[in-house]
């Protein structure tokens, strides 16, 4: 086998914010296991101090306790990897590149005289939470990982729908943007493509879907959008279903589902036709979870749960799986809707 040799992180050219992934790398610990961080992350949430003073570790080794009993895993990355007590893990990183890699993307780009710690709080995926590098960043830590929601736990799983939920997706600036926009831009019924009589007809059709679509086509808006959406959408699709590569859209809507007009979608697939069998995954982002009841999506293939996530975060499955938007029983369902396709785009639709 191949001896594990340290690799710095890959070039990001984006901000690294709430909601992406932060890049592997791989170092050494104190006891000389090199290994990629993500070998060595356990499902728990993850805090990494960069370039961590030794005020800061006296701190840590004081919240040990907490730490664990909060499952929260402490990284800490230096020059060197100091001490043989395995908590916090000390990871060496003599060359300086990964720590530079990380405040370049953070946007903490301090000289050396002023190269104050850095925290980087990590949710159970990798996914970034927060950031900071002022104040009691031992205390911070714990405290911000114990505001988030806890986790559910359940006993026994026996029939779920494969599908992946993905928090954080948008923020929620970025949703009350992408709702202002339906409202002031204006929005038609929503049409779905069907075969009749042998032919694709594109119409509106209320006997299956009753909503009211903006059609995000602006170019000012819609690449930026997707470029998010696709940097922090890609590493979740390729870790769950094995898909890879480059990302394709589909068209892009803004939905609303009125619970004043009886707005719904009834059960349907989302790749049965002609002009659509080249849809591979259905992305759908709540953008206002918590101003309306209802509306949640099943799988009923797959039995009778009911997907609703939080503002800014997205369920994305199969496009063969049948499933359906429950009516919205009080005020407005807003949604951020698109596919992932393959790469290359079929003649029919060129």
């Amino acid at each position: 086998m191949a001896a594990v040799e340290p690799q710095p992180m890959p070039i990001v050219r984006h901000r690294l914010e709430p909601g992406d992934r932060l890049p592997d790398f791989t170092l050494a610990d104190q006891t000389g296991m090199l290994r990629p961080f993500y070998m060595r992350v356990e499902g728990r949430g993850t805090i990494i101090f960069v370039d961590c003073d030794e005020t800061l570790r006296w701190a840590l080794r004081g919240l040990e306790d907490k730490y664990r009993a909060a499952e929260l895993d402490c990284y800490v990355i230096a020059d060197t990897a100091e001490g043989a007590d395995p908590w916090p893990c000390s990871l060496a990183d003599n060359t300086g590149q990964v720590r530079q890699a990380i405040r370049d993307m953070s946007g903490h780009r301090l000289g050396p005289a002023a190269m104050r710690p850095l925290a980087i709080l990590l949710d159970r995926n990798q996914r970034v939470l927060a950031l900071a590098d002022e104040g009691d960043l031992a205390q911070w830590a714990l405290a911000r990982w114990s505001a988030e929601p806890p986790s559910t736990p359940v006993a026994e799983i026996r029939h779920v729908a494969p599908v992946l939920t993905i928090p954080n997706l948008l923020s929620r600036a970025d949703c009350s943007t992408l709702i202002a926009r339906w409202h002031a831009m204006g929005h038609e019924e929503g049409s779905v493509s069907s075969m009749v009589k042998g032919e694709v007809v594109t119409r509106v059709y209320e006997d299956l879907k009753k909503r009211r679509d903006h059609r995000l086509e602006d170019p000012a808006i819609r690449k930026p959008l997707m470029a998010i959406i696709a940097r922090r959408l890609g590493p979740e699709l390729n870790k769950a279903f094995f898909f890879g590569g480059s990302v394709r859209f589909d068209r892009v809507l803004i939905a609303c589902y009125d619970a004043g007009r009886g707005d719904y979608f009834r059960r349907h697939r989302d790749n049965q036709t002609p002009n659509t069998a080249d849809r591979r995954f259905a992305l759908t982002v709540n953008l206002n979870s918590d101003e309306y009841d209802g509306g949640e999506l099943i799988f009923p293939e797959f039995g009778d749960y009911r997907y609703k996530p939080d503002t800014g975060a997205a369920v994305v499955f199969s496009c063969s799986l049948l499933h359906e938007a429950l009516p919205v029983t009080r005020g407005q369902r807003f949604a951020l809707l698109t596919f992932i396709c393959d790469v290359a785009e079929p003649a029919n639709k060129r």
